[in-house]
């Protein structure tokens, strides 16, 4: 029915000419008007434009496109119904999309300013950065002729942008809803510095070139957080292994206490001993004590080489990691000088400990064959 509309002078016309009246309202009705009685008909010519019949006083038929977006470009939502007499369906496709593009980022940043424009500001979006000690204030408007509106060109990927980011910024009950629309602040920042006029055409004819850099920018922010988490992973698997090579010492050092023992022992028991099969009992015992702690203290030693090729290992996981790879490999290499220290001191205490072992060996085994050669 929607051919039966046309435009005489300033007025709308439905022309009810061989329809059922009943017919005609209800077709009125499905497009907001409410009271199609109190609409003038005139023979079979129905006049349309009387706002008071109308839901929120829209009429949604118009003469022309200037004539439509000068009643749709200050509402806060794009209506249900637009139609312009006279448009073919590629036409009203073309213009609906172009009103949801401008309605979609419209919402989006009202969402993302911190306030809107008043009587001497209208029609604008105020936003306020901080960078350097440095308060700046961007006002974005709204205001555009019907014929920018209509010159520019978005497709469907353009469109797909616009409502991602729309989403982006609008799920509150989102944890990171607030971290977006910080990123997407800055963004837009970003985007309009070096324009001269700050204006929503700007955005919306380069929806996809915004959403790029919206898209990069939110990808390094994110990035930050996953490097301080990183940094904590770090920290934690190097006091863990220093914590392990700590164990494996003291539990050395335990065993150590043992020695000095081992020697009073040998010195009591090398006093009563006189035939040669006492002298052989003894240097086996030796033999057998020396070469356990020899053995013990080289497991302890592979152990502890084999906790720094592990942590060696588990930093490799992070070569991908491109945003704050810098401060990464820093944390690792400063984790590594920790541990390579750390090691090197745990393997000197042990070898240490093993050459004393040693030692005793061959004093307490020199001292046997001196009794030996004695008797």
């Amino acid at each position: 029915m929607l051919d039966r509309i046309s435009l005489d002078d300033d007025q709308l016309i439905f022309d009810t000419e061989s329809l059922d009246i009943k017919d005609a309202h209800e077709f009125l009705k499905t497009y907001g008007c409410h009271s199609p009685d109190n609409l003038d008909l005139i023979g079979h010519e129905l006049f349309l434009l009387k706002p008071s019949a109308w839901d929120e006083g829209y009429v949604p038929f118009f003469a022309n496109a200037e004539a439509m977006w000068h009643a749709l470009r200050t509402r806060s939502a794009k209506p249900g119904h637009v139609q312009i007499i006279g448009m073919n369906e590629d036409q009203h496709a073309s213009v609906s999309r172009l009103l949801d593009l401008y309605f979609l980022v419209r919402e989006t940043l009202k969402t993302l300013c911190h306030s809107e424009g008043d009587d001497s500001q209208i029609l604008k979006y105020i936003f306020f950065s901080s960078k350097e000690s440095l308060l700046t204030k961007l006002e974005v408007s709204y205001l555009m002729a019907c014929d920018e509106l209509m010159a520019i060109k978005v497709d469907e990927k353009g469109m797909k942008h616009a409502q991602t980011m729309h989403a982006a910024v609008m799920a509150d009950e989102d944890v990171h809803c607030e971290e977006r629309r910080h990123v997407m602040r800055e963004t837009l920042t970003e985007f309009l510095k070096d324009e001269k006029d700050y204006n929503i055409r700007m955005i919306m004819v380069s929806i996809s070139t915004f959403y790029k850099k919206y898209n990069e920018r939110y990808k390094v922010y994110v990035s930050k957080f996953s490097v301080n988490k990183i940094l904590t992973e770090i920290e934690s698997d190097c006091v863990s292994f220093l914590g392990k090579v700590q164990e494996a010492i003291m539990a050395q050092q335990t065993k150590a206490f043992a020695v000095p023992g081992g020697i009073v022992a040998a010195g009591a028991i090398l006093k009563p001993a006189t035939t040669a099969w006492d002298y052989l009992v003894i240097l086996v015992g030796l033999i057998i004590s020396t070469w356990m702690i020899t053995s013990l203290n080289n497991n302890v030693i592979s152990h502890i080489n084999l906790l720094a090729e592990e942590f060696e290992r588990s930093t490799k996981k992070y070569d991908d990691i491109v945003v704050g790879v810098e401060e990464i490999q820093e944390k690792i290499e400063d984790s590594r000088i920790k541990l390579s220290t750390s090691s090197k001191s745990a393997n000197s205490k042990l070898n240490g400990l093993t050459r004393v072992c040693w030692l005793i060996f061959i004093l307490v085994s020199l001292i046997l064959l001196k009794r030996f050669l004695e008797t």
